[in-house]
C-alpha cells in the first residue's frame, strides 16, 4: 500500500493574501496542478486541513470573518487530488465556530474524505487489498478559539494510551499530531520522546503538523518519524522557509515498511500550488532538506515588510481594515490602562 503524506493545507486566505490567496487562486486555477500526477500514484494522500471549509456566519467584509476560511464545495476538490484522509485536530479548525467545524467534517464526509481527530474519535480505518491502516490525530497547540478544545482531539496521557492499544487492530497505525512551537526550526524533545514510546509500542508512523517548517525525516525503529510536514498550500509568504516542503511517500507491506522518501516541493503563486522542484529522495536512516537555520526572529518584520509590499493586490479594502485595527488596538489598550 502506498500513502503520501502532505503538511497544511489552507484553502482559504490569511490576513497578508486576502485576494490573492488560495481561495481566490481556486476561482481560476488548479491548485493541485503541478503536483495531481505524482499524488495519482498513490492509494491516497493524507494531509492536515489547517483552515475549516465553512459558510457559517460569513461576511465578507470583515477580516477576521475572512481570514483561513475555505469553501465547503472544495472538499470535493480535496478529494478528486486523492485526499482520502485529513486531520482536522488543529487549533484553527474551530476559528469560524463550532458550527463551521461541524459543516466543515459534514463536507468531508460528503465527499468521501475521513476527517480524522474528532473528540473520543475511535481508530479510523481503511483497507486495501486485504491490508488495513488505522488513523488517529490530536493536537496539543492552545486555541483561542476553542479554549476547551471539545470538538477535537486533545493530545494528552489518555490519547496517547488509546494510540498504543489501537496498534493491534490495524496492520499499520499512523498517529497524525498537530504539536510544537511555529518559532521552532526543528523537533523538541518532547516531541521526541513521545515518537519513541510511539514506536516501540508499535506505532508505523506519527506525521506531525505546525510548525509550517519541513523538519527532519527519520526511521526510528520500524516507524516513519515526520514531525513536521511544513506546508502544503499556504500562502505565508515572507520566508522563503515557509515555502519550502515536501511529500512524504511511504510504501507498508504486511509487517512493515517496505520504502520511503520525500519529493521536495516549493510553493508557488503566492503559496497556492506545490510544485516539484526535484527528485525523489530516499529516507534511509535520517533526512533533512532543508536548512532552518538556528530560530526565526526577525519573523514580525518580514512578515508586515511582506504585507506593505502587497498591500495593493487583491482585497485592499480588507486588508486596510485589518492593519488599521492592527496597529490601533496597542494604542487602545494604552489609553484604556491610563485612563483616570
Amino acid at each position: 500500500m502506498r500513502i503520501m503524506f502532505v503538511g497544511d493545507i489552507n484553502l482559504g486566505e490569511y490576513y497578508t493574501s486576502f485576494g490573492h490567496g488560495p481561495k481566490s487562486y481556486l476561482e481560476h486555477s488548479d491548485v493541485f496542478e503541478n503536483v495531481r500526477d505524482l499524488l495519482s500514484r498513490a492509494d491516497f494522500v493524507v494531509g492536515n486541513l489547517e483552515a475549516p471549509l465553512t459558510t457559517h456566519s460569513f461576511n465578507p467584509t470583515e477580516p477576521e470573518s475572512v481570514v483561513l476560511r475555505g469553501d465547503p464545495k472544495h472538499a470535493t476538490t480535496l478529494r478528486a487530488a486523492g485526499f482520502r484522509v485529513l486531520q482536522v485536530a488543529n487549533n484553527h479548525t474551530v476559528q469560524h465556530g463550532e458550527e463551521g467545524f461541524r459543516e466543515t467534517v459534514e463536507a468531508l464526509s460528503n465527499s468521501g474524505v475521513i476527517a480524522v481527530g474528532l473528540n473520543e474519535q475511535k481508530t479510523q480505518i481503511i483497507e486495501i487489498g486485504g491490508e488495513t491502516v488505522g488513523f488517529l490525530a490530536a493536537s496539543d497547540v492552545p486555541d483561542n478559539t476553542d479554549k476547551a478544545q471539545r470538538c477535537y482531539q486533545r493530545l494528552d496521557d489518555a490519547f496517547v494510551t488509546r494510540a498504543i492499544k489501537a496498534v493491534a487492530e490495524v496492520d499499520h497505525l499512523f498517529v497524525l499530531l498537530h504539536w510544537g512551537l511555529e518559532s521552532c526550526t526543528s523537533s523538541m524533545a518532547y516531541q521526541k520522546n513521545l515518537i519513541r514510546t510511539l514506536s516501540q509500542s508499535g506505532v508505523r508512523g506519527v506525521i506531525g503538523s505546525h510548525p509550517h517548517l519541513f523538519y527532519e525525516v527519520w526511521i526510528e525503529g520500524q516507524t516513519v518519524a515526520a514531525p513536521s510536514l511544513g506546508n502544503f498550500i499556504f500562502d505565508l509568504c515572507w520566508d522563503k522557509r515557509l515555502l519550502q516542503s515536501g511529500i512524504l511517500d511511504v510504501t507498508v507491506d504486511k509487517d512493515t515498511i517496505s520504502s520511503t522518501c520525500l519529493w521536495p516541493l516549493e510553493l508557488l503563486n503566492d503559496g497556492c500550488c506545490p510544485s516539484i522542484c526535484g527528485s525523489a529522495v530516499p529516507v534511509q536512516e535520517s533526512l533533512m532538506l532543508y536548512d532552518l537555520g538556528k530560530n526565526m526572529s526577525g519573523e514580525q518584520s518580514r512578515k508586515l515588510k511582506y504585507f506593505f509590499r502587497n498591500l495593493f493586490r487583491g482585497n485592499q479594502r480588507l486588508k486596510v481594515k485589518f492593519i488599521v485595527r492592527k496597529l490601533l488596538t496597542p494604542l487602545t489598550r494604552h489609553y484604556a490602562g491610563n485612563d483616570t
